[in-house]
């Protein structure tokens, strides 16, 4: 009897552990999506909204900016 009550303690013990340490899904969901875009001059790819546009085409900084309009 008291192997009996051992092991139901046990196995409660267990339970217990395993709802405790058991890693529970994020429920952080991630911002929402932005659209990357590419330096026309040196290719890198940034968010669109850090990104410095001009007719259409994006730069990761003002000065390949104005090297894109002096090469025009």
């Amino acid at each position: 009897m008291r192997i009996l009550l051992l092991l139901i303690l046990g196995l409660l013990l267990y339970l217990v552990f395993v709802n405790l340490f058991r890693r529970k899904p994020s429920t952080d969901l991630p911002a929402k999506a932005e659209r990357m875009v590419r330096c026309e001059h040196c290719g890198l790819h940034l968010p669109e909204h850090e990104a410095i546009s001009q007719d259409k085409h994006y730069f990761c900084c003002t000065e390949h900016l104005e090297l894109a309009r002096k090469s025009k």
